[in-house]
């Protein structure tokens, strides 16, 4: 089993709530440092699959997206523009939403959070 692991700086709890929302994400694990209350241990389901985030794990205090992406296909256009539309809020558009040759509807973004998305049908 392939595992994503993402590291936020203080914000966690706000991605998770957005991804809960947006993508219906199911919090399975959420353990919180008593002192600060950042996330020391998150873990969601997405689609199936398993998301773990926390608050640490960068010593430079930057955690910045790079050399991955989560990729969440959905059922049907609906589906991914109601999910691309709750995510959108200060997100950069890498790819709008298009059909391309693999798929009739798809977008590639980075959220507010700094972590990169591809959504297809």
């Amino acid at each position: 089993m392939l595992i994503t692991h993402i590291y936020f700086n203080g914000n966690c709890k706000e991605a998770i709530e957005l991804y809960k929302n947006a993508l219906y994400a199911d919090v399975k694990t959420l353990i919180e440092d008593s002192n600060s209350s950042l996330v020391v241990h998150a873990e969601l389901t997405i689609h199936d699959g398993l998301l773990i985030l926390n608050d640490f794990g960068n010593s430079d205090g930057v955690s910045k997206s790079g050399g991955y992406q989560l990729c969440l296909q959905f059922d049907n256009e609906d589906e991914l523009k109601r999910a691309y539309s709750n995510m959108e809020f200060e997100s950069i558009t890498i790819n709008p939403i298009q059909s391309t040759d693999y798929s009739p509807c798809t977008v590639r973004f980075e959220d507010r959070f700094g972590v990169r998305w591809a959504f297809w049908v």
